[in-house]
């Protein structure tokens, strides 16, 4: 328990006495030394964002201290794991140490989060064909060479000098971009596709308008029943008639009597 405890402090007096050490190269008057120093500041500060650790990982690098490279570096992929630039720079510091097999881990993840990032899959390319995995090398740098041509070309690219897979990387390139697109397939009657190009597009048919909504009509008033008629008299049972009465003539008033 003791000797694990003082292998602890012996590293952390050691990872003090490298930072005290790159420290000590810092001048003000330099522009990349005030830049450093002002990273470290927004580090001491504890407002040092993942971009920023990175950034003074870069410097520390082109410094010429790697080790306090890599620590700041992954000190940024700790603080953001989705920061693909923090961790392909992390795996080339690696790389530039021979951590081969380190850096491809790195650059896989970066691949993983970018498929297109062709300058991490050559550097994996490269690691790869160090590390021995040539099938994986030749693969990843015919990948990397369809994502950016350049990359293929030696006066551009000098880190080609370093490998001695590439004519079967130029071959498997072959084979992937130049070799598939041969086997072309045509139309059956090209006169009629370029008609049917050259056609005018159908407009679309006119949507309807939407009809009115019937109007409803206003409520009517509910006319009264009518009276109805007096019924007529009921016909006596048996079928006799009833006969028709004459109209009698009113009785005159009595004359009187002339006077005497």
């Amino acid at each position: 328990m003791k000797g694990r405890v003082l292998a602890v402090v012996v590293a952390m007096l050691c990872q003090a006495a490298s930072a005290a050490v790159f420290e000590r190269y810092l001048h003000a008057d330099r522009p990349a030394d005030r830049a450093i120093l002002g990273y470290l500041e927004l580090e001491r500060q504890g407002v040092a964002t993942s971009r920023d650790l990175a950034e003074l990982g870069v410097l520390l690098l082109d410094k010429g201290f790697p080790k306090d490279a890599e620590r700041y570096l992954r000190k940024a992929v700790a603080k953001d794991r989705d920061n693909f630039e923090a961790i392909y720079r992390l795996g080339l510091v690696l790389q530039r140490q021979g951590e081969y097999r380190k850096a491809i881990r790195c650059y896989r993840k970066v691949v993983a989060m970018r498929p297109g990032h062709g300058y991490a899959r050559f550097m994996l390319a490269l690691a790869e064909e160090k590390a021995g995995r040539r099938r994986a090398a030749i693969r990843d740098y015919a990948k990397a060479f369809q994502f950016v041509p350049e990359l293929a070309d030696y006066a551009k690219n000098p880190l080609l000098y370093d490998s001695t897979l590439q004519t079967s990387a130029q071959i498997e390139r072959y084979r992937r971009e130049v070799g598939s697109h041969t086997l072309t397939v045509t139309a059956i009657d090209p006169a009629a596709v370029e008609r049917m190009k050259a056609a005018a597009p159908t407009p679309p048919a006119p949507t309807p308008a939407p009809l009115a909504p019937t109007p409803t009509p206003p409520p009517q008033p509910v006319a009264k029943p009518a009276a109805a008629a007096p019924a007529a008299p009921a016909a006596p049972a048996g079928g006799a008639r009833i006969p028709a009465q004459r109209p009698t003539a009113p009785t005159p008033a009595p004359t009187p009597p002339p006077a005497g």
